[in-house]
């Protein structure tokens, strides 16, 4: 069945309020005017439609074509290992600087994001609040100022916090800058999100929307950050009424009724549409109207290229050509390192084979092929040194595409990217629990994911942080989560410090041997730099460079 794409309908004149002047954007998409977008219910909802597009950027680097930003976000920590491309030393090995341009692209997308959804917010205070539209629209506009905050303050710890919309009459004028305090920030993002949740359904006509199951999740993440990570020395209100909120949360979606762990671990991320009973929250992509990235300044359409990054180059190789089986078109730019796969119990866990490429083929079907004498079509590489095991270094698999390319050479993909689904929601439940003293239900929570993957079932009462922190690893590497899970709980710079990179040994031969990570990360690399161009804005005397930078 052809799945629902959300449709792009809107393109407004406006202008995009952020945290300083030069992120102030006049864009015009089509004749449809501020004034109604700020006067009628179904401007709101244009708007908001909108902030779908723009959100949907932050996979492709605004208008860069290398999706750099996403990925540049995958790296950095204890479980993958970062081999070439844009922002690998920055991010993937610590090298980070206030210039660096995905330092500048998260900030500004975050803003950007945040100025639609003041216009939007402001905007309900002038439109009749009783129609369906407008509710819909501010529950949504809502969750994506919530969503972009959590963002900003997670990866920056300082930021600007601000619900100013911008207008022809206001665009002049001083702000006065300085960074936000941390319970400010939070407070905002728990009212957007309980409005949210009292105001969204569970359900939507158009997959990829925001429902209350996603303000749901959220929130959770919301709360077990401020339950987990001190700001300052000081926690964002109490620890265990924070832990009892994400267990609310968890079970409220648990006993909602509208997700389920799909049977097979693998089967979460085949196919093209990734719409299933475990989604929450899913990008939606399609070769088709409001399913691709437009350029705002060309009009050029395009997808992303997510399954590129994590395929290594094994075409490089004797015998070896590009097919779908392989992974398709290869950039070889990140991988799950050997400590990551070193986590599955490699006869038992089914995610061991589903989630990763862990062996290559000879392929080429040319005349000559070109495949090694004493070897023939089908037979399984043997590694046997450094340069082969990078050409064919596991690979993760869950972006993989042979549904929207229509050939192994085709660059850009349509396959859906997932954002939240319920296995992340379980672990944070296990987590609260475990925090909440509440042995039965840790279990019940860790063995959702754990014995859906072919292990055998915890016992009330084993279930330990390590073990939540391994099975986070084993279960969401490559989804977005894993830098967030380490800083939030303290473990960042001891991870990276004891399995940053990659090191990896057969037998006396040292196939790989990239460990600079582990002396590059200092204490400080919890949180990026502030944009320099932003604090250039600000003026350095209100809004001072991150500590380190």
């Amino acid at each position: 069945m052809k799945k629902i794409i959300i449709p792009i309908i809107l393109a407004v004149t406006l202008l995009i309020s952020s945290a300083c002047s030069d992120l102030l954007q006049e864009k015009v998409y089509t004749q449809v005017t501020t004034d109604f977008i700020t006067s009628t219910p179904a401007g709101m909802a244009s708007a908001v439609l909108a902030m779908y597009e723009k959100d949907r950027e932050i996979f492709r680097t605004n208008t860069d074509t290398e999706t750099t930003l996403w990925t540049n976000m995958l790296i950095g920590d204890d479980i993958s290992y970062p081999r070439a491309g844009s922002g690998v030393p920055q991010f993937g090995r610590y090298t980070l600087l206030s210039s660096t341009a995905n330092v500048g692209a998260l900030w500004q997308q975050e803003y950007a994001m945040i100025g639609y959804a003041n216009l939007v917010i402001s905007t309900a205070s002038k439109v009749d609040m009783n129609s369906p539209v407008a509710i819909q629209a501010l529950a949504e506009a809502k969750v994506f100022r919530a969503h972009a905050y959590f963002w900003l303050i997670r990866k920056y710890d300082n930021i600007f916090l601000t619900t100013r919309v911008t207008t022809p009459e206001n665009v002049n004028d001083l702000i006065s800058y300085a960074p936000a305090a941390p319970d400010s920030v939070f407070k905002m993002i728990s009212e957007d999100l309980d409005y949210a949740i009292g105001h969204l359904s569970w359900t939507s006509t158009q997959p990829g929307r925001f429902t209350q199951g996603a303000a749901r999740h959220i929130k959770a993440k919301v709360a077990a950050w401020k339950a987990s990570y001190a700001y300052n020395g000081n926690f964002i209100g109490n620890q265990q009424q924070n832990w009892q909120e994400v267990a609310n949360q968890v079970s409220a979606i648990d006993k909602s009724g509208k997700y389920s762990l799909m049977s097979n671990p693998g089967d979460v991320f085949t196919g093209a549409d990734l719409n299933s009973t475990e989604a929450i929250l899913v990008s939606q992509w399609s070769k088709g109207v409001g399913g691709w990235f437009v350029s705002p300044t060309t009009g050029s359409t395009s997808g992303h290229r997510m399954s590129l990054h994590f395929t290594p180059l094994y075409n490089q190789e004797a015998g070896m050509m590009m097919d779908f089986a392989s992974g398709a078109y290869p950039w070889g730019r990140v991988f799950p390192n050997g400590y990551l796969l070193s986590l599955y119990d490699q006869t038992k866990d089914t995610r061991y084979k589903a989630f990763y490429k862990l062996a290559w083929t000879y392929n080429s079907t040319a005349i000559p092929s070109g495949i090694p004498r004493g070897k023939k079509l089908g037979d399984t590489v043997v590694v046997t040194n450094s340069a082969q095991y990078l050409n064919l270094h596991p690979m993760c698999t869950k972006f993989n595409d042979s549904w929207t390319r229509i050939s192994p050479s085709e660059t850009q993909s349509f396959k859906d990217i997932i954002i939240y689904r319920l296995a992340e929601s379980y672990l944070m439940g296990a987590e609260a629990y475990m925090h909440l003293g509440k042995a039965d239900s840790t279990a019940y929570y860790y063995n959702k994911t754990w014995v859906r993957a072919g292990n055998t079932a915890v016992v009330s009462g084993a279930v330990t942080q390590n073990m939540i922190t391994d099975e986070n690893a084993r279960e969401l590497a490559f989804e977005g989560d894993r830098w967030f899970y380490l800083k939030r709980n303290g473990l960042l710079i001891d991870r990276v410090k004891l399995h940053g990179g990659d090191y990896v040994k057969k037998g006396t031969l040292v196939l790989i041997a990239d460990t600079v990570v582990r002396t590059t990360i200092q204490p400080f690399h919890v949180r990026w730099p502030i944009p320099q161009t932003q604090i250039d804005q600000m003026g350095a005397a209100n809004f001072p460079q991150n500590t380190g930078y």
